[in-house]
């Protein structure tokens, strides 16, 4: 399809309700709570993120694509935890992070904040390729510089965790690029599922203990919701709860700013939900994710660590993600990425995910495909908590991409 036009938002306003509503329906096919018209909105009125949206319309007006990107900062504070490889990618990885880590801004084709294939939708006969080039070579939002590094997130892989296959380094999407490949993503299956009571029968003995050792650990934990009026209230306490979980990890793209979930309130009312968790009366946790009905989308968390151990707060969050998912009839809870033995403890299963990237710097960018090809994550063998005969075999997406995807 030929002849389309580009228009760009940088603020919610930028585009009318008809278009909001046309942006929608592309998402009709591959739903994504992440790329609907309330969580970009959500993300425009963020004032100290550099999101843009774009709608790609035809000669008479009728929206065939949409896409988000968000100009972002990268961290590498060290990728132990998640990466392993060869004997010369261990010695350049212990080179590039000798003072203390790495921080590079990148154009992310897609949310930061979400993994996932959260990026884009287009029209069928659309060239994707070249409506994202457009929104790729734009200026910076605001006026600022634009990065030179894209990265395009998060493509489904049709290869099992447990097979080992390594497609990172290769250009499976196109000429020039880069695949690579972090954490699987762990999402629980509830189609199977209509009561907690009826979904931890499904466990194997062991499985079951842990949950059981997590709910009483966690007794003297209360949670409640809160509303618009007490996210605003408390979100520069929230905000510090969750850097004390984000300021841990070993790799950070992007990051939550203090208004980002009174704006998901605004946007999504009862479907956005942020929960505190209280000891004695004193907030000390708080968990938050979104729903569409269909599944639940767990988002961040944040946390005292000196309770975490004793209460098992973490894990009672993640219990409590599918718990909600149960309540609602969803069939699917996404808990993220990380974690990874804790989540499948709980029921999770991995489905994996790539990411394309491009470096303007040529040196850097072969550098970066040599330690794509050279590294792969860590794939431990994670626990199972299913009975044999009530394991749900790991469903991912086909990929859309050659080689990998």
């Amino acid at each position: 399809m030929e002849g389309l036009t580009m228009h760009r938002a940088e603020r919610a306003n930028d585009f009318d309700a008809a278009e909001w509503q046309a942006w929608d329906r592309l998402l009709a096919s591959e739903p994504s709570v992440h790329l609907s018209a309330p969580a970009v909105r959500a993300a425009l009125e963020s004032p100290h993120r550099k999101v843009r949206a774009a709608l790609w319309k035809d000669a008479q007006g009728a929206v065939q694509g949409c896409a988000i990107s968000e100009d972002s900062e990268a961290v590498s504070q060290g990728i132990d935890d998640f990466l392993e490889g060869n004997a010369l990618f261990r010695r350049a990885k212990i080179w590039l992070h000798r003072k203390g880590g790495l921080k590079f801004t990148v154009r992310v084709i897609g949310t930061p904040l979400a993994s996932g294939a959260h990026a884009c939708r287009f029209a069928e006969g659309v060239d994707e390729l070249a409506c994202l080039d457009e929104l790729m070579s734009l200026p910076g939002v605001g006026g600022t510089k634009a990065p030179r590094i894209w990265i395009v997130k998060d493509r489904p892989v049709a290869h099992p965790w447990a097979d080992g296959t390594q497609f990172a380094g290769k250009s499976g999407w196109r000429p020039g690029w880069v695949d690579v490949e972090f954490d699987p993503v762990m999402c629980v299956d509830l189609s199977q599922h209509t009561s907690w009571e009826e979904y931890t029968a499904g466990m194997r003995t062991k499985a079951r203990t842990k949950v059981n050792r997590i709910l009483k650990l966690s007794e003297p934990l209360t949670f409640a919701a809160l509303d618009l009026q007490g996210i605003e209230a408390h979100q520069d306490m929230l905000h510090g709860l969750y850097m004390n979980v984000y300021g841990r990890a070993a790799f950070r793209l992007g990051c939550l700013q203090p208004e980002d979930m009174a704006c998901l309130k605004r946007e999504f009312g009862e479907r956005f939900q942020v929960w505190v968790a209280k000891l004695d009366g004193q907030i000390i946790g708080f968990h938050c994710g979104l729903t569409d009905g269909r599944e639940v989308e767990a988002f961040f968390v944040g946390f005292e660590g000196g309770h975490n151990k004793s209460h098992a707060l973490y894990q009672r969050m993640l219990v409590e993600f599918i718990q909600w998912g149960l309540t609602l009839g969803c069939t699917s809870v996404n808990l993220g990425r990380t974690a990874l033995d804790i989540k499948a403890s709980l029921g999770a299963e991995p489905k994996r995910l790539v990411l394309h990237e491009r470096m303007g710097n040529p040196f850097m960018h072969a550098l970066a495909r040599w330690a794509a090809g050279a590294s792969a994550p860590k794939q431990p063998a994670l626990k199972r908590a299913w009975k044999q005969e009530s394991v749900h075999h790991e469903v991912v997406a086909p990929s859309d991409v050659a080689a990998v995807s």
